[in-house]
């Protein structure tokens, strides 16, 4: 079992622009709506690949009706706590003949400190029979940066955990020793106030935070570049693969699953990593956050060509 922790989950509503006219009217091409949040959409890609998942986190009371209907189209297990407010809408502006995409983010609903009690509770008990919880995506109002550690803390014992922050969330979480960390190498370099300008120093830096707080693996998305996989013994790179990119909202997400599914199938991590470069590129084809299937992910796979660096 993979638990996916969803602190501020969202309804993704994709826009699809032919190009746009800023201060003009705009004529859409398409849209849709999908139940996103970074810890979500790796919830619906691991479930595409026949793992299995559930979701916890908070739900908001006003449009709980519309959240678990997308939630039940996705098929997804879930215990949500719900609170006070709506679940945020996060709008995706994509235009399609400039390859962009523009992400207009709502805060979400306000935590009370009761409702964090409540929500530690849960962890601790979903932890027991947990392989892996992966820790994702922005928090809401009234919660502390420093919730991830505490709640990776809380189940360090019974389950490896996956964080996949930025900022100070990132900076805090990884002070309570998270199995894997998945920053893209803005993140990274944001968060610790560093510049990286080479493989080099991006692998001696991921080993000195590797050895610094006891991280197995640090999985570095470079875009264009590809990515790395840093472990304290070894280093890995997967070029990037051509495709069309319709958006990339949600790769690193599913980067994370691709990683997890090829862990949980007791693959080596060289040929797990190949898997989560198969699944992020996956996901830049797609328009919004739709999931994709794993005979997709197989046939992307062979496409992928990782390196020992």
């Amino acid at each position: 079992m993979i638990t996916t922790v969803s602190l501020n989950p969202a309804i993704d509503k994709t826009i699809l622009l032919s190009s746009m006219d800023r201060g003009g009217v705009n004529r859409i091409a398409g849209a849709r709506e999908d139940i996103g949040g970074k810890a979500i959409n790796v919830a619906k890609i691991l479930n595409r690949l026949g793992v299995e998942t559930r979701i916890c986190g908070f739900i908001g009371g006003e449009n709980k009706q519309r959240v678990e209907e997308l939630i039940a189209h996705e098929h997804l297990e879930y215990n949500f706590l719900e609170v006070e407010g709506l679940t945020r809408t996060n709008t995706k502006i994509v235009e399609l003949d400039a390859g962009m995409t523009t992400d207009l983010n709502e805060q979400g609903f306000y935590i009370q400190d009761v409702q964090m009690v409540q929500l530690k509770d849960l962890m601790h008990n979903m932890a027991k029979d947990s392989q892996f919880t992966v820790f994702s995506g922005s928090i809401p109002k009234g919660l502390p940066d420093s919730i991830y550690k505490e709640l990776i803390i809380e189940g360090a014992k019974d389950t490896k955990a996956v964080l996949d922050a930025d900022g100070d969330l990132l900076v805090e979480g990884i002070k309570a020793g998270p199995y894997m960390i998945k920053p893209n190498i803005h993140e990274l370099e944001t968060a610790f106030q560093v510049t990286l300008s080479s493989t080099d120093e991006i692998v001696r830096f991921s080993r000195e935070l590797i050895r610094t707080y006891q991280i197995r693996i640090v999985l570095v998305s470079m875009g264009a570049k590809g990515a790395l996989l840093i472990t304290d013994e070894e280093c890995f790179h997967a070029g990037p693969v051509d495709v069309v990119v319709k958006s990339t909202v949600g790769a690193g997400d599913s980067m994370i699953a691709g990683m997890l599914y090829g862990i949980e199938q007791g693959l080596p991590l060289q040929e797990a990593f190949g898997y989560a470069a198969a699944c992020g590129t996956l996901a830049v084809t797609k328009e919004g956050t739709q999931s994709f299937s794993l005979e997709e992910v197989k046939q992307m796979y062979e496409k992928v060509v990782v390196t020992k660096v």
